[in-house]
């Protein structure tokens, strides 16, 4: 009975030392972590930043771990949103980054309101970053993007995306600032607007391309018919002057014609018909007196009673037309 009871108490030292030597073990906050030491009387107070540590093995103050994730958070949020201005849904993607909030206040809400996961060591547990966004973070942005994008038209949105996202990140920094969580950055990512808006901008492309092509073909024309109208003033201009230089030929030949001049063109007219090879020509016997006879054309120009005129009259006054035949053969 007596080795019994020594076999016993010395079994209980045993474990009891074994016991006590796993209770002291040493434990790690990891970078981009945060501690917090919890004990059966409740949470302690302070956070522990990255570092390692060893857990109190006093009876009646066993320790445990609670690590809470402190590493930055990028978020993608998208939303169906209803527009009140253009009665219309609008899909909004909204992106950004998140991060623990250096406020210890702040951080000691996610050690007191979120339950920790276990983890392979039974004395440490663990609260991941989603969890810390699902419950502080989802909610807020999700609401603060409604209201600020609200605010404006579908088309004020789309062509004032970077101001409307400076807006955005200025309200939700401001609601997130009593909550463990901190704002990075923040904007409008993606925006599609209903079916409906993108068809009417189609149409409106369309619409705008064929009034530029309607335009440059337009201009094409009037440059075509001022071209056209350019050329027509300066062939009237051209037979204008014409007409001015026949005129003033006519008006010089009226005033300065005498006898002199057409006896000297009278013998260029005998002159070129006696060089003129095998042909016969009909005059009347007066034109070799007075070769300007054969001027049909000078005594049309002289009818108002000229030198000319008077010439012919008084050749053929008393005289009886005679046929003159005169050949020449140059073969």
């Amino acid at each position: 009975m007596k080795v019994t009871k020594s076999l016993f108490s010395t079994l209980f030292l045993l474990v009891v030392g074994l016991f006590l030597s796993g209770c002291g073990q040493t434990v790690e906050v990891p970078p981009a972590h945060i501690g917090k030491l919890s004990t059966g009387s409740g949470l302690q107070e302070g956070i522990i930043q990255p570092s390692k540590i060893r857990l109190d093995a006093e009876i009646g103050k066993y320790q445990s771990l609670i690590l809470a994730e402190a590493s930055d958070h990028s978020f993608k949020e998208s939303m169906l949103t209803f527009m009140p201005k253009d009665k219309l849904n609008l899909t909004v993607e909204v992106r950004g980054t998140l991060a623990v909030s250096p406020n210890e206040a702040n951080i000691e809400k996610v050690f007191a309101r979120l339950a920790p996961s276990k983890t392979d060591n039974s004395r440490v547990s663990r609260i991941d970053m989603d969890d810390i966004y699902k419950v502080y973070g989802e909610p807020l942005i999700r609401e603060v993007s409604r209201t600020v994008v609200t605010k404006y038209t579908i088309d004020e949105v789309m062509q004032n995306r970077d101001a409307i996202s400076a807006e955005l990140e200025k309200v939700l920094s401001a609601s997130l600032k009593d909550t463990p969580l901190t704002l990075r950055r923040v904007g409008l990512a993606d925006i599609q607007p209903p079916t409906v808006i993108i068809d009417a901008q189609e149409t409106a492309k369309k619409r705008e391309i064929e009034i530029q092509k309607a335009e440059a073909e337009k201009q094409i024309k009037l440059h075509e018919a001022e071209a056209a109208l350019e050329v027509a003033i300066k062939q009237q201009q051209v037979d204008l002057k014409e007409a001015e230089t026949q005129v003033l030929v006519e008006k010089k030949l009226a005033e300065g014609v005498n006898q002199a001049f057409i006896a000297q063109r009278g013998l260029k007219i005998l002159e070129a018909m006696a060089t003129s090879p095998n042909k016969v020509f009909f005059m009347p016997q007066e034109a070799l007196a007075n070769p300007t006879l054969v001027l049909g054309s000078m005594n049309n120009a002289f009818s108002d009673g000229g030198a000319l005129n008077r010439s012919r009259a008084d050749a053929s006054k008393g005289t009886n037309a005679t046929n003159v035949a005169a050949a020449t053969n140059t073969k």
